[in-house]
């Protein structure tokens, strides 16, 4: 390893240094909106690919299955998403956002964006985009 290049320990330890911030500005920027992390992390997943199977979307939210059913439940008493059957096998359940999550789904995105601004004030606009690129790469590569 070259000199002034961090060792793969000291960067995942930076990195979980920058997630815990993040996390932390991501919860106080839900406070008040009646969702946590998890519910937006469903619902701005589902803005995005329209449906996904209720086994997937425990990784998505990183919660176990049965957390996932009380965010679940939780988003679809909002009428944020709802739920139905696959019509390709009919043994899956898929979530779907509704009008109303892609409203919600919204307004806290922006809510978040400024606390993480404020949060990370060194992150420059280009820096998101540069790392957005990278982390897309990287868990391409591992499959997720």
């Amino acid at each position: 390893m070259s000199a002034g290049v961090p060792m793969r320990a000291e960067l995942a330890r930076r990195l979980l240094t920058a997630a815990y911030e993040v996390e932390r500005a991501t919860n106080a920027a839900l406070r008040g909106t009646g969702l946590e992390l998890a519910h937006y992390l469903v619902i701005s997943h589902l803005v995005e690919h329209e449906s996904a199977a209720t086994s997937d979307l425990g990784r998505v939210a990183l919660v176990p299955p049965a957390t996932l059913t009380r965010v679940l439940d939780k988003l679809v008493d909002l009428a944020l998403v709802y739920r139905t059957l696959d019509t390709t096998d009919r043994r899956r359940i898929l979530v779907r956002v509704t009008d109303r999550g892609r409203v919600r789904s919204r307004e806290c995105a922006e809510l978040i964006d400024l606390a993480i601004a404020d949060a990370l004030p060194a992150l420059r606009e280009g820096d998101t985009c540069t790392l957005s690129d990278t982390f897309n790469e990287l868990t391409r590569e591992a499959g997720g």
